[in-house]
């Protein structure tokens, strides 16, 4: 079981970082918080999020990156080369030294997510295909690891691409139709019980 606790209370502040500013992830960015807090509140976990001053009062930092995805907090130093243009994120934790428990979240998002990654010449994905890759990457930041996902809800690996006629009607579902198109957003019984380990 690799569920992690905060060293924080909620609700957990966000901050958006210069690959927000403008364009398709700022405009998703708050839906993708309410969505969140809506799932956890009706499924009875006690977490949620809210908006950060600044990067400095933040316990969840994102941002959308091109090629790498790096940071340095408090003397841990990470980096590691990420797809610009995929479908997934990356969520990295640095631990307080003392309890173990997470102190902060690192939270990257593709740049420019494309209906194929293969062809820099593919358009971009819509805002619903955006909100479910941050919604995904909240509930990584919560506390949940990759050996937490699922195979059909919004936490699930891999996410299937639903190419629709026009971006806003692309959509991510669970692969091999084992879940439905989102939205809805859904989670399940078994992300509810692990996200309420890290949140009793």
């Amino acid at each position: 079981m690799t569920v992690k606790s905060w060293s924080h209370p909620s609700p957990l502040a966000v901050f958006a970082k210069g690959g927000f500013s403008g364009g398709s992830w700022a405009t998703v960015m708050g839906d993708a918080m309410k969505i969140f807090n809506t799932l956890m509140a009706t499924n009875g976990v006690n977490v949620s999020l809210s908006d950060a001053k600044d990067e400095a009062s933040a316990q969840i930092v994102v941002d959308a990156v091109a090629k790498q995805a790096s940071f340095s907090y408090r003397g841990a130093t990470y980096s590691k080369a990420f797809s610009g243009d995929g479908m997934h994120g990356l969520t990295v934790a640095v631990s307080d030294q003392g309890t173990g428990l997470i102190d902060r979240q690192f939270v990257f998002v593709p740049a420019t997510p494309r209906a194929d990654a293969s062809n820099q010449k593919s358009r971009q994905v819509g805002p619903e295909v955006r909100r479910f890759i941050l919604v995904h990457e909240f509930i990584h930041a919560a506390g949940l690891s990759n050996d937490e996902h699922t195979l059909e809800d919004v936490f699930c690996y891999p996410g299937e691409f639903v190419e629709g006629r026009s971006a806003g009607a692309d959509r991510l579902q669970p692969w091999g139709g084992l879940g439905k198109p989102m939205p809805p957003y859904t989670i399940n019984a078994k992300t509810v019980a692990n996200l309420q380990k890290a949140w009793p």
